[in-house]
């Protein structure tokens, strides 16, 4: 835990997160940040097991930014510096590329509506019109 005399203050600000590299061992990459509010810095850690990722269709290229969206979800960014990535988090995030796929062809295969027939006449030379 932190001395939260040490912590960042969330008085209505967001913290924003850098990332500042990472390590792995063992098929685990542990993502590093650094989350700043205003002059305030903390480290913040993110852990991810990289077999899990190509079940969930996850590119490993994705990973820093997941992570970082993961530390801006915290409803406690003081309390806690260290994050795991789980796989319920993952199987989530498939379901919504998921949905999001599917809203997408959706839309595509839907016609674009072009007007009425009265529309379509209004064009033709007036002795076609009968």
């Amino acid at each position: 835990m932190i001395d939260s005399s040490t912590a960042p203050k969330q008085e209505g600000r967001k913290a924003q997160y850098f990332l500042t590299g990472y390590t792995q061992a063992a098929g685990i990459r542990i993502y590093a940040f650094q989350g700043r509010v205003d002059a305030t810095r903390m480290d913040y850690t993110v852990e991810v097991d990289l077999a899990l990722i190509p079940g969930y269709g996850i590119r490993i290229q994705d990973l820093p930014l997941l992570c970082r969206e993961l530390l801006q979800q915290q409803a406690q960014p003081d309390e806690i510096t260290a994050v795991v990535f789980t796989e319920q988090r993952m199987r989530s995030h498939a379901e919504n590329l998921a949905a999001a796929r599917h809203e997408a062809e959706h839309k595509k295969k839907q016609p674009k509506h072009l007007g009425t027939a009265d529309a379509d006449t209004s064009w033709r030379p007036i002795c076609d019109r009968q």
